[in-house]
């Protein structure tokens, strides 16, 4: 079972739930869940999730993400999405 350490920030699969299927943005955590935005980081609505309902995909993201990415460039260097 994936655990708060085994999953780094960024795009991550959705595996059951449901969510499930959605390709989201891993964001935050409150030690026991995953932030997960279903769409673009900060703007779409997100969700908690248990750390053993999503996978890291590393650098595959969804169309919405990667349109947030070109519309805020600033914002995601800084950030680091």
């Amino acid at each position: 079972m994936a655990t708060m350490e085994d999953i780094d920030f960024g795009p991550v699969r959705i595996t059951k739930g449901r969510h499930k299927g959605i390709i989201g943005y891993y964001d935050d955590n409150d030690g026991k869940r995953a932030l997960v935005f279903l769409g673009a980081p900060f703007v779409s609505e997100y969700v908690w999730l248990p750390f053993s309902s999503i996978e890291e995909i590393g650098n595959v993201s969804s169309i919405e993400i990667e349109a947030f990415r070109r519309a805020n460039p600033e914002v995601c260097k800084i950030m680091g999405v």
